[in-house]
């Protein structure tokens, strides 16, 4: 999940976003991601730069900044990885 795809869920800029994660990795709660490029469908600049953040930093990043939208982010953590999240059937004999 990408610093941007946070910002968009919570109504914040991605700066502020990607200022936090570096605030947080300064600290040592979650090790500083790698960097890419991606296009900006917004004003400004027609190439952004966003943090690419595991499903663990993801989530403490969502808690630090915003936790009732925690949530969220534990549903599109489903949602790009549904079978991990599928409960097995078993059947009593």
């Amino acid at each position: 999940m990408s610093s941007r795809e946070i910002a968009d869920m919570l109504g914040n800029n991605n700066s502020d976003v990607m200022r936090s994660i570096e605030r947080l990795a300064l600290r040592g709660i979650l090790t500083l991601p790698p960097l890419a490029e991606v296009p900006n469908t917004g004003p400004g600049p027609r190439v952004i730069r966003v943090y690419l953040l595991d499903k663990r930093s993801s989530l403490i990043v969502v808690a630090q900044l915003s936790p009732e939208f925690t949530a969220r982010v534990v549903d599109r953590w489903q949602e790009l990885h549904p079978t991990a999240c599928r409960v097995p059937a078993f059947r009593l004999q």
